[in-house]
């Protein structure tokens, strides 16, 4: 059948609402006659969750997991919390930010800002894995 069930639906939507940074198909799924249907379908479905997300709420459940786990936010990551909650505040459309091995880029994506991560490096490797690997990053290689 070319139609997904709801509740493959359902699993999709609520890995979006976690804050996954991707999602598979599974093999049966990816192997069967009906493949293309079903990436089309779970594209649909993760770019319609994403629009519902609540990323004041995320930003709030990440900050507070790590504090409760480790006491408090390590440098990197109370600069990246304190730009991802101006940019829910302003309703930035990007943050731009300057690394020379990524690892600032990843800390913001660590938040899940609802605006888009500009990365400037100039490291090659550190551009292709903030692009290929961090939610919502893109980068610049300078």
């Amino acid at each position: 059948n070319p139609r997904p069930t709801r509740a493959e639906c359902s699993d999709v939507a609520n890995a979006v609402y976690d804050g996954t940074d991707a999602v598979m198909l599974s093999g049966e799924t990816a192997n069967g006659d009906y493949f293309q249907q079903a990436v089309s379908f779970m594209a649909r479905t993760c770019c319609e969750a994403e629009q519902s997300r609540n990323y004041n709420q995320m930003y709030h459940a990440v900050r507070n997991s790590i504090v409760n786990k480790y006491g408090k936010l390590r440098v990197g990551e109370s600069v990246a919390s304190s730009a991802v909650k101006a940019s829910i505040e302003v309703d930035a459309k990007l943050i731009l930010v300057m690394s020379d091995l990524g690892k600032m880029a990843s800390y913001v994506a660590k938040f899940r800002p609802s605006a888009r991560i500009m990365c400037l490096t100039p490291t090659i490797t550190s551009a292709r894995q903030a692009s290929g690997l961090m939610a919502g990053v893109d980068t610049i290689l300078v």
